[in-house]
């Protein structure tokens, strides 16, 4: 008898420290939730005041806010652009009417570009990169960056 009370009691103290790490993750991922969320709404706030750095994320993003309802690739490019490390962005065309524009996307926007037939839409406008330029993750966003 001695023995299945301890046993309980081993379990009941196993579950409790189950039950606290579950605690702090759940805990953990609302806070991570809202850190990327002020994250967000800051990089929109700089790219809103044009003093953010001219890059291809924020070109595209400003572009898509407005044509990504007519164009099938640039709702794909700004569905994509999350990432957690360099590997896993890729530098992408992008082939427009009127251009054809390179931006950077994760790995699953750039297969999906390739399956992707020429947009039907006119783009005005992309930022120019030269050959050197390379996809890189910052702040959780893929990038265009010159490499040397």
């Amino acid at each position: 008898m001695k023995w299945l009370y301890i046993s309980l009691l081993v379990l009941s103290v196993f579950f409790m420290i189950l039950l606290g790490f579950g605690v702090l993750l759940h805990n953990n991922e609302k806070q991570h939730e809202a850190y990327n969320r002020q994250l967000e709404e800051k990089k929109l706030q700089q790219a809103n005041q044009k003093d953010y750095p001219s890059t291809s994320e924020i070109s595209v993003v400003e572009v898509a806010a407005d044509k990504a309802k007519k164009s099938i690739n640039l709702a794909i490019v700004a569905q994509n652009l999350t990432c957690v490390s360099n590997e896993q962005c890729r530098v992408a065309e992008v082939d427009f009417i009127d251009l054809t524009c390179k931006v950077a996307v994760n790995v699953i926007g750039a297969s999906q570009l390739k399956k992707a037939n020429r947009d039907k839409t006119a783009i005005g406008h992309c930022d120019h990169h030269n050959d050197s330029t390379k996809a890189v993750c910052v702040d959780n966003f893929c990038t265009l960056a010159t490499s040397n």
